[in-house]
């Protein structure tokens, strides 16, 4: 089999390992009332601090009006709050409450033990050449991605 076979069978291999993915986050927010995109935006939050939600939307790269309805219902539960942007005067920063701090921690120790069970299957060389593999894929194609406020329909 030739490199370009093999690179295609593992992008075939993407879509559902995303969707798998996907239900396994949203199993582990089961009762919590929070969904996999507040999940997302929470993350944002905690990794890279205060973020406007046009900010949070480019990380995220998902349209501002999608980032708004989660960051509404995150601010509603009391696990973001608002606060002055001296960059911008009408959109502020959020951030998360100390609420939001302690429930992405618990969200967070129940992924890690997921993942810790995951790693045990792979080598540290397994998951440094799957990284760059993926790195470079990104890179490669990053001309086809789209600005997050005008996403293009995929037809």
């Amino acid at each position: 089999m030739n490199k370009s076979t093999e690179l295609y069978e593992i992008i075939q291999l993407i879509r559902p390992v995303h969707r798998r993915l996907a239900r396994a986050v949203e199993a582990k927010l089961n009762n919590t009332g929070i969904t996999v995109g507040m999940r997302a935006v929470m993350e944002v939050l905690e990794e890279a601090g205060p973020h406007s939600v046009p900010e949070i939307g480019r990380v995220l790269f998902l349209a501002r009006q999608q980032v708004q309805l989660l960051v509404n219902g995150l601010e509603e539960a009391g696990l973001i709050q608002r606060r002055d942007n001296p960059a911008h005067k009408r959109s502020p920063l959020f951030s998360l409450t100390e609420t939001g701090q302690t429930c992405f921690g618990e969200i967070r120790d129940r992924e890690n033990q997921e993942m810790d069970a995951v790693c045990e299957l792979f080598s540290d060389a397994d998951l440094q050449s799957t990284q760059r593999v993926l790195c470079a894929m990104l890179d490669h194609f990053a001309e086809f991605e789209d600005d997050p406020d005008r996403p293009k329909n995929l037809e």
